[in-house]
């Protein structure tokens, strides 16, 4: 006897549905952030998420600046450059030089945020690098942030994982429409027993 079974309800499929496309769509998600994150350093280069409002309006908080490095004579008046901050070596800011001059062994610079009032002077050995931006993805540094931290990284691993458990434990939960008629299995025409 082989037992057939009819195709499930319209509720149940759209469900199934709908938890596979919440699946997609987190894994689509997710390749888009590590995309963002990721590809420019496979072509050497770099992504930094802007936290303050220091370069508005050219880059807002939350977007992602892709820096290349570039040897700090190569900069020029106007670029928008990545440096280490002069007062804290942990941060890196992003700001537009003003100026710029090779002084012996060091370029010395001043630059300054397109929102900000003072500017800074720093220097950096010429055989040092500095970033200067390539481009920028408007408002992914939240993403970025969010996903890096523990809530997000649980929450992208956890609800594909929860859509995908429970599309499978309905299908393994869910009875059999003849078993739940109490007609028990069909029986095919035809059908050899094994």
């Amino acid at each position: 006897m082989i037992r057939s079974r009819p195709p499930s309800s319209a509720p149940g499929r759209a469900l199934r549905l709908g938890l596979l496309a919440t699946a997609w769509a987190a894994a689509g998600f997710l390749f888009g952030l590590l995309a963002a994150a990721g590809l420019p350093g496979l072509l050497g280069l770099r992504s930094l998420t802007v936290l303050s409002g220091s370069m508005r309006p050219t880059l807002g908080v939350g977007d992602v600046v892709v820096v290349e490095r570039i040897d700090p004579r190569e900069a020029r008046v106007g670029d928008v450059v990545s440096f280490t901050d002069p007062e804290d070596p942990r941060r890196i800011l992003t700001h537009r030089v003003r100026d710029l001059a090779v002084e012996g062994p060091t370029v010395a610079f001043v630059t300054k945020g397109d929102a900000n009032t003072a500017p800074e002077r720093w220097r950096v050995p010429v055989t040092g690098t500095i970033g200067r931006a390539v481009y920028r993805l408007p408002l992914v540094g939240y993403l970025l942030v969010w996903a890096g931290s523990r809530a997000g990284r649980l929450l992208l691993v956890a609800l594909p994982a929860l859509a995908l458990a429970a599309i499978e434990l309905r299908r393994i939960w869910r009875p059999r429409p003849e078993e739940a008629q109490g007609t028990g299995p069909r029986e095919v025409r035809g059908a050899q027993p094994a």
